[in-house]
């Protein structure tokens, strides 16, 4: 195998053969059509002196004592109408070198700097072996391995500083494999070995020694420029690792994107009708020139200024030079003075903030025109999105100069972090160095609670399963009447890989299912579908109405999964406003640390205790108003939630969990992380048991503990439960729990948990109106003297 211009060595022998054609001209032999019939008998007679071609050879010096014959056959594989269009060429199995060109595919080879070979970019030696071991796996043994390594292949012209990026698709069903006697027969414990140890090189050529299978018939390969997704790519890439050049990196993507190599990319800040360089150096500003502020009505003529200020509309100057004869404005003539003579700007806006302008100009007229902006499109919204992150980052910086050395707290802990501060500033002053300790809060009793949405994870996988297949549905639709109209061979390969993603979306969706079959979609198909488009009517219709099922911003189909997303959303936000709203009432009885969180569903931390209040006085009657107050606006959530169900675009349950805790616990807030976490090993019992426990069951039985329409109080401590009788059986009586058995049931053990059981008790669903009022303070305290 030559590899990168040398021999290396490989699993099997290539031998170039093209039976596969002969088979397609022989069954063209018989068809109804006597014309294709003729030229298939005529094609076989003219090649009929050759049966070198059909057997097979190695010694591919016969290429081109045969080029002849080999033409006729190859160009079976080469419609005449896309010879121009298309970038394909044939090689030998598994060979990085073709022999057999369409017309693009020899303009690029000639354009570019001393030819190119296939070879992958990041492909090695080791690699190269593994995937001809790869292949065998999967063609001959039918034992799938996803390589995982991108094809694609760089290539710099000849006539521009600018490399082209084209992604490769090799199709090898034209190429047979079989066994020498030398091969070594694979198991599926092999395989799997194999797979276990993906990089042990030594591995591989013990189980597929070197030329001990034979690789037999034609390898075409078809390229796709992907220039540009790569330019846009990278800028995505290089804007989310920030970094000194960051700005010079963006600006060579857009080289690529506008086909420019001297184009020059600018940034201008926009404030109280002045424009303004960046904060950030290298960032510099085209129309500002070496100033540093300009006033935008004096700098600008009215029509300029009314475009790309008033209405934040882009603007293109095809011609500077033009532009200042027709209007004489400082903004025109610091342009020309920096030799820009064509030019772009564009606002920059996310999510309605205006962020400022960006600017690409070029020394040559027309470069840049009007038409330029449709390509500008699709950078705007990433650079947009990066100056909006960069904005929130460098406030967040201030801020974080501001508090530096706390972050934003309850408000009913807060007393405990500004005396804190006045001791550290106290000592600061005194010239000592300070150091912000740790904040504790010992001997508070924490309440926890959650209403989780129940098989929310199927219910996401499902909606992501439904949408998958509709969009493959709708591509093998198009696929297939493409087929129709023009028989090409990779009309029916992508019909092939189309149902083969149908297939796995069926059986269910592995990790990175989603990610492939979208890749597959954006690298294979969209750009097939925009060629289509362009192919005639009936493919501009049917790629129309494909493009009409997926969403314009995402450009996918995403009926269900936003139905989904759009129901857990609304329930969480509807949930969680209604919890913070009930928690103001809940610090008026006694100040305690509050802190929720929007999962799938709403779960809430309370503690409380004396060390967290300032002022007031601690009792336990406190702990015991605050659990029952839980229990209530646990109950009125559920009844929010089942009011709401009916609205929701996806059917969705919630079941709701109680852990009660007696056990007196610290806290205490860690400076390196931002947060208030249990101290001691004991207490880091009680958050175990808090992240285990909703998936419980009941012990003896596969039913978990969690259920819709039920609540849960989990406990240990017999009291406890005597406690949350007494509290469900006031709420019975006020028609929040259905006045019903209480279910009392052991869980099973827990790693590193045994012990815990489980009250629970069935909820009523009622509209608001059919309530007799909501349960008032005076009520609970009554309820708490009594139990």
């Amino acid at each position: 195998m030559i590899f990168n211009g040398r021999e290396v060595l490989f699993p099997s022998v290539s031998k170039i053969s093209f039976y596969k054609i002969y088979e397609s001209l022989e069954q063209q032999c018989k068809d109804s059509d006597p014309n294709v019939a003729a030229f298939a008998k005529n094609l076989l007679k003219e090649v009929e002196p050759y049966p070198m071609l059909r057997e097979g050879f190695s010694d591919f010096s016969l290429l081109e004592k045969y080029k002849e014959p080999i033409a006729k056959l190859s160009r079976v594989l080469f419609p005449e109408a896309l010879l121009t269009n298309e970038i394909k060429a044939l090689t030998p199995p598994f060979n990085f070198e073709s022999f057999y060109n369409s017309t693009r595919f020899k303009s690029i080879h000639d354009q570019s700097i001393d030819g190119f070979s296939f070879a992958p970019k990041g492909f090695t030696e080791d690699l190269l072996y593994v995937f001809g071991c790869s292949a065998i796996l999967g063609s001959y043994y039918h034992f799938p391995v996803e390589s995982g390594v991108p094809m694609v292949v760089e290539i710099p012209y000849k006539d521009s500083s600018i490399t082209h990026t084209y992604r490769i698709a090799f199709n090898a069903d034209m190429i047979e494999m079989f066994p020498t006697e030398k091969a070594i027969e694979i198991t599926h414990e092999d395989y799997i070995e194999l797979i276990d140890n993906f990089t042990d090189i030594d591995l591989w050529k013990k189980k597929f020694p070197p030329n001990s299978w034979i690789m037999r018939g034609i390898g075409i390969a078809n390229l796709m420029d992907v220039t540009i997704d790569q330019a846009l790519s990278q800028i995505t890439s290089d804007l989310l690792v920030k970094s000194n050049d960051t700005f010079e990196k963006v600006q060579n993507s857009l080289k690529v994107i506008f086909n420019n190599k001297d184009l020059i990319a600018g940034f201008t800040m926009y404030e109280n009708d002045t424009f303004q360089t960046s904060e950030k150096d290298g960032m510099p500003s085209l129309m500002l020139g070496n100033n540093e502020t300009l006033k935008c009505h004096e700098s600008m003529c009215d029509a300029s200024y009314k475009l790309i200020v008033e209405k934040k509309h882009p603007m293109a100057i095809s011609n500077i030079e033009k532009y200042v004869e027709q209007s004489e404005c400082q903004f025109s003539k610091v342009l020309q003075a920096q030799g820009i003579q064509s030019y772009l700007i564009a606002p920059l806006i996310n999510n309605d903030e205006f962020l400022g302008f960006l600017e690409l100009g070029s020394k040559n007229k027309y470069d840049l025109t009007p038409a330029s902006l449709k390509k500008l499109e699709e950078v705007l919204p990433i650079i947009s999105m990066a100056s909006s992150r960069f904005r929130i980052e460098f406030s967040n910086t201030i801020e974080a100069v501001i508090q530096q050395e706390c972050t934003t707290i309850h408000p009913a802990v807060k007393w405990r972090f500004v005396k804190e501060a006045k001791t550290y500033l106290e000592a600061q002053e005194k010239g000592e160095h300070p150091r912000f300790d740790d904040i504790v809060f010992k001997k508070v009793y924490p309440l926890y609670g959650q209403l989780d949405l129940k098989g929310s994870s199927d219910k996401r996988n499902e909606a992501v399963q439904a949408d998958l297949m509709t969009q493959m549905s709708a591509v093998k639709k198009v696929l297939v009447q493409a087929y129709k109209q023009k028989r090409m061979p990779i009309y029916e390969e992508l019909i092939h890989r189309t149902d083969l993603h149908r297939k796995e979306i069926k059986k269910g969706l592995l990790a990175g299912s989603e990610n492939k079959i979208l890749g597959f979609v954006k690298a294979e198909i969209n750009p097939l579908f925009a060629h289509l488009k362009k192919s005639g009517p009936i493919f501009a219709k049917l790629v129309e109405d494909y493009n009409s099922l997926l969403d314009p911003v995402l450009n996918l189909v995403y009926d269900l999964r936003k139905n989904f997303d759009e129901s857990v959303g609304l329930t969480n936000q509807t949930l969680a406003t209604f919890l913070d709203e009930k928690q103001i009432e809940a610090q008026e009885m006694f100040p305690h640390y509050f802190e929720r969180y929007k999962t799938d569903g709403v779960e809430f931390n309370i503690y409380i205790g004396q060390s967290i209040s300032q002022n007031e006085t601690y009792d336990p009657v406190f702990t015991r108003n605050l659990r029952l107050w839980q229990l209530i606006v646990m109950c009125e959530m559920e009844n929010k939630f089942n009011s709401l169900q009916k609205s929701l675009a996806t059917p969705l349950e919630v079941a709701s969990l109680i852990l009660a805790y007696s056990a007196p616990l610290s806290i205490h807030f860690r400076m390196d992380e931002k947060r208030f976490d249990v101290e001691g090993a004991y207490n880091a019992r009680y958050e175990i048991v808090k992240k285990r426990v909703d998936k419980a069951h009941i012990k003896g039985t596969n039913e978990r503990i969690t259920e819709p329409g039920k609540i849960a109080i989990i406990y240990s401590n017999e009291q406890d439960a005597r406690e949350y009788r007494e509290y469900i059986n006031f709420l019975q009586a006020k028609g929040y729990l259905k006045n019903l058995a209480i279910e009392d049931y052991e869980l099973e053990d827990l790693q590193g948990i045994t012990g815990l059981r489980a009250l629970r008790v069935e909820l009523s669903y009622f509209e608001p109106t059919q309530k007799n009022g909501d349960i008032t303070m005076d009520q609970i305290m009554e309820a708490i003297e009594k139990s």
